[in-house]
């Protein structure tokens, strides 16, 4: 009996410090989990549950993490089981300095993870990059139509486009990754903020902090960038013709004036989807999450509530 309640408080206090060290107390469960695909090896994911209800798998964008949703998360597990997920090479997942860093590859590790979890009737929630992914994985479950039940899709760069002057920097690969290198993690992410919110919205130290956190591992760079570079490596014509196939009611969400990701990609896309409706919002650039939280929610609440 002993031996059953020192294992039984060592569980207890596991979890404890797993959710201190994520820095969401009020997550319900917090862990790394071992996935792999065919063409990958074993990848460590960490990711944070909170909530009961249906699922919602959140997926970040470029040199984000789960500190991303911090804003709408508690709003949306009230009712909901929600999955945050630090996609491969960000936030506390693991960084790898030989593996290929495009929405595919991401995708194929979302699926293997939701499949590892057991997770069925999943509404997919992705923002910028993690948006492209969102749709990918949609199409790695073509032949099980039971996983993903709807989509939100939210300012993502997933059909060809003029990126922006800011995007352009990153056709430069040994100039980015001299600054990146050269930077410290608060530069980065005011760096990275400044580029994502509208004009004249700054960000808090606080938030400042949280983004810059996973920059302290080198890894994240090299994963920053790798990322950057599969994006225009794959900003080609045709490349949402697969997007036709995916049958799941889909939110597309936009920001009128995203300078980023422009709103045209959101009409374009919604053009290729069989079941989409586009939403605007106004007064934000291309963080919605961050820049107007409440309107940003008030969307998705009445997207779930359908």
């Amino acid at each position: 009996m002993a031996t059953i309640a020192r294992r039984t408080v060592l569980s207890a206090l596991l979890i404890a410090c797993l959710s201190m060290f994520c820095g969401s107390a009020s997550a319900r469960l917090a862990y790394r989990i071992a996935v792999s695909t065919p063409d990958q090896t074993r990848t460590l994911l960490h990711a944070e549950e909170y909530g009961q209800g249906p699922t919602l798998l959140l997926l970040h964008g470029l040199g984000a993490s789960t500190f991303t949703w911090r804003h709408i998360l508690p709003a949306l597990a009230r009712d909901h089981r929600v999955i945050a997920l630090d996609l491969m090479g960000f936030g506390r997942s693991e960084k790898l300095l030989d593996r290929q860093y495009s929405a595919a590859d991401q995708a194929a590790l979302v699926a293997a993870f939701i499949r590892k979890r057991g997770l069925t009737s999943v509404t997919l929630i992705g923002h910028s990059f993690g948006g492209t992914v969102a749709l990918l994985t949609a199409l790695e479950f073509k032949r099980e139509p039971d996983r993903i039940a709807r989509l939100v899709v939210i300012d993502a760069p997933a059909l060809k486009q003029n990126f922006s002057d800011v995007a352009a920097l990153l056709r430069a690969p040994g100039l980015t990754k001299m600054i990146m290198n050269a930077a410290s993690p608060e530069f980065i992410a005011q760096l990275l903020l400044n580029f994502a919110r509208a004009p004249g919205q700054h960000a808090s130290e606080a938030d400042v902090r949280g983004y810059a956190a996973p920059f302290y591992d080198l890894g994240s760079r090299h994963a920053f960038i790798a990322t950057a570079q599969a994006i225009l490596d794959a900003n080609k014509l045709g490349m949402g013709a697969r997007y036709r196939a995916i049958q799941q009611p889909t939110l597309l969400v936009w920001c009128r004036r995203d300078r980023v990701v422009p709103l045209a990609t959101g009409r374009r896309l919604k053009r290729l989807l069989p079941n989409a409706r586009l939403v605007i919002l106004k007064k934000c650039n291309h963080l919605p999450q961050d820049e107007v939280p409440k309107a940003l929610l008030a969307k998705l609440r009445s997207f779930l509530d359908q």
